[in-house]
């Protein structure tokens, strides 16, 4: 009975450990959301695509941050922009003005989210000499690589893997224990 509460200790531990990976970023099974970058330079215009069944007949994008001012963000000169989809798809092309971290909410014609996630706006100065300038000196600030994805989640999966290690070792020392107390008296 010990055992049995040992064990599901140990996986409730792992799977609080691994709740924070989960809800980094969440996209509804059948959609499929692109950032041409998730760190994009203040002032520069980057792309947000949203893409799912071709039945949905329009896509909304909604951009806030808690610590920008509503001036500071335009989807075609606005915080949140609904678009008619082609084939179930709509990109939308959005300019940051202030530096700051943004959330960005998808939803579907009947208001159910899509996708939920966070860029964070960087000043000008910061990306230089991140390695986008052209071989002649002159950067567009532009990186030319594949859009910034996903999340990396090593350093929370080895601490889910620890726990779940140091649970074992102690019921294991605690079972030893139990035994050679039960066999020297």
């Amino acid at each position: 009975m010990k055992l049995r509460r040992a064990a599901t200790t140990l996986l409730l531990a792992a799977a609080l450990a691994a709740a924070p990976a989960v809800a980094t970023a969440y996209e509804a099974d059948e959609y499929e959301v692109g950032v041409s970058t998730t760190t994009p330079v203040v002032g520069e215009t980057f792309t947000v695509t949203v893409g799912g069944p071709a039945g949905n007949p329009t896509i909304t994008l909604t951009i806030s941050s808690p610590d920008v001012p509503d001036g500071a963000i335009s989807i075609a000169g606005t915080k949140a922009l609904t678009k008619n989809t082609t084939d179930g798809f709509a990109s939308f092309s959005v300019t940051l003005s202030e530096p700051g971290t943004y959330s960005l909410v998808a939803t579907d014609a009947n208001g159910t989210v899509l996708s939920s996630q966070q860029i964070v706006a960087v000043p000008a100065s910061d990306s230089a000499g991140s390695g986008a300038d052209s071989a002649d000196g002159a950067g567009d600030g532009s990186s030319g690589g594949l859009a910034e994805t996903g999340s990396d989640d090593v350093m929370l999966l080895g601490g889910a893997a620890l726990l779940v290690a140091g649970g074992a070792a102690v019921v294991l020392v605690a079972r030893n224990r139990r035994r050679s107390a039960g066999t020297k008296g």
